[in-house]
């Protein structure tokens, strides 16, 4: 019986080392840029001040084309400013897929950018719009999970910022995403880790008793 909890313990922290050892979060900051529309709750292209929802372009450069249907459709964009130490897999210049979205209101988009094996799952948002003379801005924030093969699931955080000149309904946009470095520890190895202390401790009183 001795034997078989000695194994126990020796299986349970071992399967404690080796989860924490395969740890590897999602680390780096990055931008992309393109081309959007704001519309309504209907799908109308709107100004910055009466839209509820982002319809991102075909082509991050040239004229917007877009898909029909407020919220719903996909548009690409362009990587830049990618960090040199950054485990997301991509580099400046590459191209990427990003969903349409309604931020007023706003439920989670799973998936919402993707680029290479990497993706970013939209989970909060918060939202302000404002003008600046001829200009009109609309400033997006809110945070999400970025996964990769290979990598933990990671939190991370974004920022969008449109742009027009007042007059056209379309425009610019930028967007800067960027990954924190904690990992956070699976239910599963905490608990595995808890039963290796107590199994230590058991195999000590045992010791002491014998003794």
């Amino acid at each position: 019986m001795r034997n078989f909890k000695s194994l126990v313990l020796g299986t349970a922290l071992a399967i404690a080392t080796s989860a924490s050892a395969m740890a590897a979060p999602i680390t780096g900051s990055f931008d992309i840029t393109g081309l959007f529309q704001a519309e309504n709750s209907a799908g109308v292209n709107v100004a910055f001040t009466q839209a509820s929802a982002i319809d991102f372009c075909a082509s991050p450069t040239g004229p917007c084309a877009t898909d029909a249907g407020a919220g719903t459709g996909t548009g690409t964009f362009q990587v830049n400013n990618a960090s040199t130490d950054n485990t997301f897999g991509i580099t400046d210049g590459q191209v990427g897929v990003v969903k349409d979205f309604s931020f007023s209101p706003f439920s989670t988009v799973n998936d919402f950018l993707k680029i290479g094996d990497l993706t970013f799952d939209l989970q909060q948002i918060e939202n302000s719009s404002f003008s600046a003379g001829n200009f009109q801005f609309l400033v997006l924030t809110g945070t999400g999970m970025f996964s990769r093969e290979g990598y933990d699931d990671t939190a991370g955080t974004f920022s969008f910022t449109g742009q027009t000149n007042g007059i056209d309904t379309s425009g610019t946009f930028t967007f800067s995403g960027a990954a924190a470095a904690v990992p956070v520890p699976e239910p599963a190895s905490l608990a595995l880790f808890s039963a290796g202390l107590l199994g230590l401790g058991l195999a000590r009183r045992n010791r002491r008793k014998a003794a």
